[in-house]
């Protein structure tokens, strides 16, 4: 039903409209991966990183700030510092995310960065593990800021949005954590057979809303067959993680053990 034209019938959806916009291996793969993440909602992307750079356009505008743990996977940051600037967006970094006193510095500092320019906190953005150094992030803590931030803008709690790319769906899921948003390079593990590339959102149908919306706006949807390769992978997601996580443990068990 394009604008203009005839309307569905009140109380339904449009439905499958055009392919770029949705099809259905794109909605079936859209609710596996909700559903592995015990999530309301998903959208699929043609990468990681259009995941990652439509959902920060999604929640920042001119002035904004966001708050980063650092490091976040290499195309982020340079998103994030090479790109944004140009656009009047700035970032605050927390290289150390596990510490209360570093990341609230950082809220602050953020917080006062933006008032000064007549912005805002848009985004909270953490990767954790992060690539490629393993830190990892207190994500209760980073819901902690995000809501703190939102006490000193009138309420205006800004989401959190984390990389769960080198943990979950299996071993990590942010959501129980605080987290507003999940974001994934479907690549690597949950794509795990290097034939692919593909990245995704998880979060509450309302807080994935302006990501969708921007995703048709920029044409940045995963395409069909894609769609269909993910799942595929999907059948065997827990037994490649659990295989490369007890293969991983036997490598650190015998190094810790080696004499030299």
């Amino acid at each position: 039903y394009s604008a203009g034209r005839r309307q569905p019938p009140p109380g339904q959806a449009a439905g499958l409209v055009y392919s770029r916009f949705n099809n259905p291996n794109l909605e079936v793969l859209e609710d596996r991966l909700a559903l592995w993440e015990g999530a309301d909602s998903a959208a699929v992307f043609s990468s990681g990183m259009s995941a990652i750079s439509t959902t920060l356009w999604a929640y920042l505008k001119p002035n904004d700030f966001l708050l980063m743990s650092q490091p976040l996977y290499g195309g982020t940051e340079t998103l994030i510092s090479r790109t944004f600037p140009s656009f009047g967006i700035g970032a605050v970094a927390v290289p150390d995310a596990i510490n209360r006193e570093a990341v609230m510095a950082g809220a602050r500092a953020a917080v006062e960065m933006a008032k000064a320019k007549g912005g805002t906190v848009g985004l909270l953005i953490t990767e954790t593990p992060a690539n490629p150094t393993n830190g990892l992030v207190d994500l209760a803590l980073w819901r902690e800021a995000s809501e703190w931030i939102g006490t000193q803008q009138g309420g205006a709690r800004p989401p959190l949005a984390v990389d769960n790319t080198l943990l979950g769906p299996v071993f990590q899921k942010p959501l129980e954590h605080g987290a507003d948003l999940v974001i994934y390079s479907l690549t690597k593990y949950v794509g795990g057979h290097s034939d692919l590339v593909a990245g995704g959102v998880v979060g509450a149908k309302a807080m994935l809303a302006p990501v969708r919306s921007l995703r048709s706006s920029l044409g940045t949807q995963l395409d069909p067959n894609t769609s269909w390769m993910i799942m595929r992978s999907m059948e065997t997601l827990a037994l490649r993680m659990r295989a490369s996580a007890d293969n991983a443990a036997r490598v650190a068990g015998y190094l810790a053990q080696h004499p030299q």
